[in-house]
């Protein structure tokens, strides 16, 4: 498997959180069970020593050689004698207590402790208090004489070696040591498996998107599924198609501007050659040059707006925190457009004209307003009307620019936004638009976080709106 694959990573994750877990859920095992052994051998100790509280029965039994322990128990005596501690095993057994340990258990503070026997075994013990009544002979060793209590406080302690309890735990520890390798073996084995398997969509993906390339857009990802890689595939088909969209409209753009300037340059080729192949008079000259003047002004006029629409993709030189006086904009443009009404023989209407503020680029918002006017006043017919007003609805300003013109099929309607695109009827390179204004327009209205729309009925004229949002 390549160290460096996703599967590996996500394979290793899944082995080092569940080598984690298993780790602690052996040692919550190991913990759990040793903690069980060991209360079970305390309970059995409590009543064990509660069976031997009865202390002359077992002095007596002591004394009779009657007194029998369990396998593994051990039984010890302890009280004072002349002052001293004294321990007695019925089996001559020794425990190593604590003198401290003792004396509070014949205090009466019984307790629970872990100790080694004389023997290097170690055992867990339960020292608890003795009352009696009377007097108690306590046997010593073959040949010595009895201990005799009259009332003196006792102790009774009872032990019991671990030594199974830590057989169990050792085999416990030894089969979880084998377990959880065992297990992340499995596991490894399991985890790759499901990780190729769940990774490969992934793999089918990225073959596809290598497969897919600049000049062979139309090929899309296979989507499969609704989980998060059939989204992925999804969004990955969404960005192919915008993509398709953009080479598409990036070649026609390259096409229409090819054609744009090649009649500009054609003619400027094919004036000055007539004029280089002999002798002409200074009219044919003045001619000439004329012709390649007004072809060489238009080319560098769509040269220009191509070199605006460059700069405002690229988010260039646009001022977008500036406050922009809407009407008084408006009321400036007005007066440049009545002069070209007038001479065309239109007569232009204005208002209402409410006050509203927007945020943006003065310069640019004139730009993309001239184009709509300009645009109106060009296709509009001798005695026809223009009109402009702004009505602030809302959150927006909204400014409307009509025209009685020829107006516009349904069908174009979606496209006179596109660049270098006319519409046939009314719209030609004869009436000296390029066809880039109206995609101007749109550009800076949305780079102003706005729309613009435009309504028209062949015969009817046509209405644009420019939806502006006011500025806070």
């Amino acid at each position: 498997m390549n160290t460096r694959s996703f599967t590996f990573r996500i394979t290793l994750w899944y082995l080092l959180v569940l080598l984690g877990l298993m780790c602690a859920l052996g040692a919550g095992v190991y913990s759990y069970v040793s903690h069980s052994l060991y209360r079970n051998l305390d309970d059995s100790l409590a009543i064990r020593a509660t069976q031997l509280g009865d202390i002359p029965t077992t002095v007596e039994n002591i004394k009779k050689g009657e007194f029998a322990e369990k396998i593994g128990e051990v039984v010890v005596l302890c009280f004072h004698e002349n002052k001293k501690l004294v321990e007695v095993s019925p089996r001559d057994f020794k425990l190593v207590l604590d003198d401290t340990f003792v004396e509070q258990a014949i205090a009466g503070l019984g307790g629970y402790v872990t100790t080694t026997s004389d023997d290097g075994q170690v055992v867990r013990a339960l020292a608890v208090p003795l009352s009696y009544e009377g007097t108690v002979t306590v046997p010593r060793g073959p040949g010595e004489p009895p201990h005799v209590l009259e009332g003196e406080p006792m102790a009774l302690v009872v032990g019991r070696a671990t030594d199974y309890i830590d057989d169990a735990l050792r085999g416990l520890l030894r089969t979880l040591l084998w377990a959880i390798p065992l297990v992340l073996l499995v596991a490894s084995a399991g985890g790759a498996f499901l990780a190729r398997r769940a990774l490969a969509p992934v793999d089918r993906i990225s073959q596809t998107a290598r497969q897919i390339g600049a000049h062979d857009l139309s090929r899309r990802i296979e989507v499969n599924s609704r989980d998060e890689l059939g989204r992925l595939a999804e969004t990955l088909n969404d960005m192919i198609s915008r993509l398709q969209n953009a080479f598409a409209r990036q070649r026609q753009f390259t096409a229409d501007a090819s054609h744009e300037l090649r009649a500009p340059l054609a003619i400027i080729q094919a004036e000055a050659t007539l004029a280089l192949q002999k002798e002409r008079s200074t009219a044919d000259y003045r001619r000439a040059l004329e012709a390649v003047a007004a072809e060489t002004g238009h080319a560098t006029y769509v040269v220009e707006q191509l070199l605006g629409l460059a700069r405002m993709d690229a988010m260039d030189g646009l001022e977008r925190n500036g406050l922009v006086q809407v009407d008084t904009l408006v009321q400036g443009l007005a007066e440049e457009v009545g002069a070209l009404c007038r001479e065309k023989g239109l007569e232009l209407r204005i208002g209402p004209l409410n006050a509203a503020v927007v945020r943006g680029d003065d310069r640019r918002l004139r730009e993309a307003l001239l184009n709509i006017l300009d645009n109106a006043v060009r296709y509009t017919p001798v005695g026809g009307t223009v009109s402009i007003s702004i009505v602030a609805s809302g959150a927006e300003t909204l400014v409307q620019v009509a025209d009685t013109g020829p107006g516009i099929h349904e069908g174009e309607l979606t496209r006179i936004f596109e660049r270098f695109y006319r519409v046939d009827r009314a719209r030609t390179r004869t009436g000296g638009g390029s066809g880039l204004g109206l995609a101007i327009s749109r550009t800076i209205v949305e780079l102003h976080g706005g729309r613009i729309d435009v309504e028209s009925e062949p015969g009817k004229g046509s209405l644009f709106r420019v939806r502006l949002p006011i500025a806070d």
